[in-house]
């Protein structure tokens, strides 16, 4: 059936920085702290206000088993059904991406300085520590970079911190990178560096059903890209230049790649007018790509 538009869901003050979806419905969180639960047709289950002290960073869901991260530097659990905290931990640094493995059993969360910490679920005890610190870099007075998204391989054994080796601060300029580590071991596996600090942060990851990595860089002056890349190959057998790229997808039969990407000679900054002098709007495309096999 053709895909039906639904309207907009109420319930943030702030930008929405998480969306996760489980079988207990549809979670998010924004950058005024509130986690809202909603079920699978967008009609409100439950709201935190407070999940978090200031920005609320990361959603991420498995079953009926919720785990948040926020610019607090704390990890919590949520039952999904009811919003009831079932546990935290303090990180002690600002957390900017969670994720689940081993089947739910085992949380992640990547910090601002390049360190990801894993926890089990939902008790928050303590586990490995894994570090790729070139994802951060102090410059001058400001911390810039950090584990901007986290994968683990379906089958459990890969665990990949990507973001960007920073090179300057304020108006950023940045190298993509993903550091890929054994998940029992802790040792590193392998690591994909993108070509220059003008391509920016890798913004999202996704693994495709016969083991390689999509992956969503979005830089600055936009130019980000979509690539696909086999673990350990030093460049990707697939690479679309695109104005920035934001999320990556496969559909479950992994026959489909989408991308959500921002539109060509965007004018979101305001700055630009356009024909009868006013500002055009900026938009969000997402362009799908039909894989083969590899």
């Amino acid at each position: 059936a053709a895909p039906t538009d639904l309207p907009p869901l109420p319930g943030h003050n702030g930008w929405v920085s998480g969306l996760a979806y489980t079988a207990a419905g549809l979670f998010s969180t924004d950058s005024w702290g509130r986690l809202t639960g909603r079920d699978a047709d967008g009609k409100p289950l439950w709201t935190v206000e407070a999940a978090h002290n200031g920005w609320a960073r990361a959603v991420e869901g498995v079953g009926d088993l919720l785990v948040s991260g926020g610019r607090d530097g704390f990890v919590r659990f949520w039952d999904a059904k009811t919003g009831a905290k079932r546990g935290e931990v303090n990180a002690g640094a600002d957390i900017l991406s969670v994720g689940f493995a081993a089947a739910g059993k085992a949380v992640y969360a990547g910090d601002l300085f390049g360190v990801v910490r894993e926890y089990e679920a939902p008790t928050g005890k303590p586990g490995r520590v894994f570090e790729a610190r070139e994802l951060h870099k102090l410059d001058r007075v400001q911390d810039v970079g950090g584990v901007r998204c986290l994968l683990a391989s379906p089958d459990g054994r890969t665990l990949i911190a990507a973001g960007a080796e920073p090179k300057t601060g304020g108006f950023v300029e940045c190298t993509p990178l993903m550091v890929a580590f054994d998940r029992t071991t802790g040792a590193r596996l392998w690591q994909w560096k993108g070509g220059g600090p003008q391509e920016g942060y890798v913004t999202d990851l996704a693994w495709h059903p016969t083991g390689f990595v999509a992956a969503s860089v979005s830089g600055q002056p936009g130019q980000g890209k979509v690539l696909c890349l086999k673990p350990g190959d030093a460049a990707p057998f697939f690479a679309a230049a695109k104005p920035n790229a934001h999320s990556v997808a496969f559909t479950a039969d992994g026959a489909t790649l989408a991308a959500a990407l921002t539109n060509a000679n965007s004018s979101g900054n305001g700055r630009v007018k356009g024909k009868g002098d006013e500002y055009p709007g900026n938009h969000s495309p997402v362009q799908l790509w039909r894989v083969g096999n590899t």
